[in-house]
């Protein structure tokens, strides 16, 4: 299970490169956990996961996604005084 796993761990990092990925790979931006990649299309903002073999989202994931889905995403601008 680990090989899958490190397999899996590497594999991501290469995902952009691949023809369907689906953002402009000079926008995105590789995060790791809990979510791979967020993607700064000039149209959306897209949370991209990466998935091998038989893995699935964990419940972390699975809890982002729907936030995701049901639009409860906001803005927070902080600027702060010296």
């Amino acid at each position: 299970k680990s090989a899958y796993v490190k397999f899996g761990k590497s594999f991501e990092h290469f995902v952009p490169f691949i023809n369907n990925f689906p953002a402009n790979r000079e926008k995105t931006v590789f995060l790791g956990m809990p979510i791979d990649f967020i993607a700064f299309d000039d149209n959306a903002i897209k949370f991209i996961e990466v998935k091998t073999g038989k893995s699935q989202l964990n419940k972390h994931q699975k809890e982002i996604k729907n936030l995701i889905l049901e639009k409860k995403i906001e803005w927070h601008e902080l600027q702060y005084d010296r």
